[in-house]
């Protein structure tokens, strides 16, 4: 049926219509829409796409950064990994070359000592002259027994003199030694003469012990020389018995050498200084004298009996700076024979 220009395209289905026939305008229109679709996304999709980035869902971005934090964890770990392997090769490669030094050198001993044994084994009795032996046995004997001289002399203060006072120390009851009717009594002389004797020798820079007569530091005393101080009886024998005496031990006569020339120095020193002449007559308690039992065996040591306290008094109470002094050479000539003459110069010849 034509369309009536009276009525739209639009309108419903009317009587006088097919209902299965379907408008052009509104098949028009249908397309118009799909087209328009897929131009225009929809607005929710739109609106995601147009979402920024900062306010896409955060789970997708800590996912990546813990992949990443994983990612150098292992890297840092392979890299400790790689470190102590190389520090465990190196010290494989150090005690390696220790080992090898160590091994080098016990083969080079176990093969000098196989080449030496071999070689005495089946070296013959002449391989080396007679003549060639005689000369290295005087070579060898000479290099051992020839001592190096030293440019200097040792410090004097690395020598010590020990200066026993006699009749000296804390016994009970005390021991003055002899005594005189007045009351004199030989440990004050000894003590006064040992006194001046130590400070001789300290001014002279050695080191110098004051010892008692049974002082406990005598037990093996060790010394470059040892002296004891005494005087003798104070007994009137009716005459003029005068003099000193001096003794080293007997008991030590296969040392005496040192002991002697000791002996022999002072006693020069001491007659010139005093007047007094050296007497004979030694007893035993001057040559078996307690403190030579006690002092190191290798200690150069004498006993000198200054004098008689009765014939000889002016010169023990009056003369103890020169006794003193001639002591105190004697044991210089015996510790410095170069300093001294071997003979002494009498006072006022110099």
């Amino acid at each position: 049926m034509p369309s009536d220009p009276n009525f739209p395209d639009d309108m419903p289905n009317t009587p006088w219509r097919d209902p299965d026939e379907i408008p052009a305008s509104v098949t028009f229109m249908e397309l118009m829409r799909q087209a328009a679709a897929r131009a225009n996304p929809p607005r929710a999709q739109a609106a995601r796409q147009s979402m920024p980035a900062e306010s896409a869902p955060a789970a997708p971005v800590h996912e990546a950064a813990s992949a990443q934090a994983a990612h150098a964890a292992a890297l840092e770990a392979q890299r400790i990994q790689r470190v102590k392997r190389r520090r465990a090769r190196r010290r494989r490669q150090t005690v390696g070359v220790l080992g090898g030094i160590i091994r080098t050198f016990l083969v080079v001993v176990i093969a000098a000592g196989l080449l030496a044994t071999i070689f005495t084994w089946w070296t013959p009795a002449q391989f080396i002259a007679e003549d060639v032996k005689a000369e290295l046995s005087l070579a060898m004997a000479t290099s051992q027994a020839t001592p190096v001289p030293t440019s200097q002399s040792t410090p004097n203060w690395l020598r010590r003199v020990g200066v026993v006072s006699g009749h000296r120390g804390p016994q009970v009851p005390p021991d003055p030694g002899a005594v005189c009717p007045d009351g004199l009594t030989e440990a004050e002389i000894n003590f006064a003469v040992a006194q001046l004797v130590v400070r001789h020798l300290r001014g002279r820079g050695y080191t110098v012990d004051l010892l008692d007569e049974f002082d406990p530091r005598l037990d093996n005393y060790q010394a470059a020389a040892l002296i004891s101080i005494h005087a003798n009886t104070c007994k009137n024998f009716g005459e003029v018995v005068s003099g000193f005496l001096i003794a080293a031990a007997a008991a030590r006569a296969s040392m005496r050498g040192p002991d002697e020339i000791l002996v022999d120095c002072i006693a020069r020193y001491y007659g010139l200084s005093t007047g007094l002449a050296r007497r004979d007559g030694l007893t035993i308690d001057m040559t078996d004298y307690h403190t030579f039992r006690e002092i190191h065996p290798l200690t150069p040591a004498a006993i000198i009996e200054l004098g008689f306290m009765f014939s000889d008094r002016p010169i023990l109470t009056g003369k103890q700076e020169e006794m003193a002094r001639g002591i105190t050479d004697g044991v210089l000539c015996f510790l410095e024979p170069s300093q001294l003459p071997p003979t002494p110069i009498p006072p006022g010849d110099d």
